[in-house]
């Protein structure tokens, strides 16, 4: 590892620190149990989290432990969309389930129908007298009649509960997306970008094909986010998001790793090309300015750096995260704004 990646390394680890002492002493503070939801939820405060810091900053009572719980199940906790995920799918299985014991009912009463007819249409046969032929059609009139009310029964439940299962199916896809999707850039998010490189990384070893990955990380975001603000910064990355995606196509996925970091993943892709692709990414969001909505005044381009990373045969998922982040250390101790390529 060189000198500059281990500098970069314990600048982080500094941090880290720094961090960790802030969120204790906040803690102690506002007299907040250091449970593990508090304690990351204060961390990604001090560290810059935008949503976090927006929703925090929101609370007339910060001490509020019931509060705080909530903002972390909200941006942090991917437990709780995953169990509104299941909760959901739960009542689609009911309303489906129900669907079929209608459909099954419907059955059933034109089967007792057709059975009710064989049998009017054999006293019919042995019917001697007016009487007799009176006796079995009133029998089928009132048999029909109770089909048809039964059956209007059945088609007002079966449209109702049809209803029911579109729009409880409309909102699993909702809550699945939302569960998938980063609240702020509305790009996959690390829980997304984790299954989707798992997914890439088997059918890159079981097809023999290359596969390339990137992390991005925003140049100087936090100076920025201190010097113009929160909503600015949300700015910042909502526009490198629009940008990658830009830049993007067919089975690719760009990804909000964690704050001011992104992710590329790009299946089919050699190592070259993978560079070809980060080199525009990187000039693309280069050559965009930004304007401060509020007040209109240009404050000037920002920049990325990357690092790039082809996937080597039976290399762990982790192991090569860590050489695309290793690379993006390089590109950032190498001065910024550029793509360097894992060794």
């Amino acid at each position: 590892m060189s000198s500059a990646i281990k500098h970069e390394k314990l600048s982080r680890a500094e941090r880290t620190r720094e961090l960790t002492v802030k969120t204790l002493e906040k803690l102690d503070e506002l007299n907040l149990a250091s449970t593990p939801e508090v304690y990351e939820l204060w961390y990604r405060y001090f560290d810059g989290e935008p949503e976090v810091v927006r929703a925090i900053d929101k609370l007339k009572d910060p001490s509020d432990e019931a509060a705080c719980l909530a903002i972390h199940d909200r941006f942090l906790n991917g437990q709780a969309a995953a169990a509104e995920v299941s909760q959901v799918s739960g009542k689609v299985q009911n309303s489906i389930s129900e669907l079929v014991k209608m459909l099954k009912e419907t059955t059933d009463t034109a089967t007792g129908y057709g059975t009710s007819l064989e049998g009017a249409s054999k006293k019919i046969e042995k019917a001697k007298t007016l009487d007799d032929l009176g006796d079995v059609v009133s029998e089928i009139v009132t048999e029909t009649k109770a089909m048809v009310q039964k059956n209007k029964d059945l088609e007002t439940q079966l449209v109702t509960s049809s209803q029911q299962v579109t729009q409880l199916t409309e909102h699993l896809e909702t809550v699945r997306k939302e569960a998938t999707t980063d609240s702020l850039t509305e790009i996959s998010n690390r829980k997304a970008f984790d299954a989707r490189l798992q997914e890439c990384v088997k059918e890159a070893e079981s097809k023999q094909e290359p596969l390339v990955l990137m992390m991005l990380d925003i140049d100087h975001f936090k100076k920025f986010n201190d010097t113009y603000g929160h909503p600015t910064g949300d700015q910042v990355l909502k526009l490198v998001a629009r940008t990658l995606v830009g830049n993007i196509k067919g089975q690719d996925m760009a990804a909000r790793y964690g704050g001011e970091e992104f992710s590329v993943i790009l299946p089919g892709t050699t190592l070259e090309s993978g560079m070809i692709v980060a080199e525009k990414l990187r000039a693309s969001i280069e050559a965009r300015e930004i304007v401060n909505r509020a007040t209109g005044k240009n404050l000037g381009a920002i920049t990325i750096s990357i690092g790039v990373a082809q996937h080597k045969a039976d290399e762990e998922v982790l192991t090569f995260i860590e050489r695309a982040d290793a690379a993006l250390y390089e590109a950032k101790n190498a001065g910024r704004n550029r793509a360097v390529a894992a060794k």
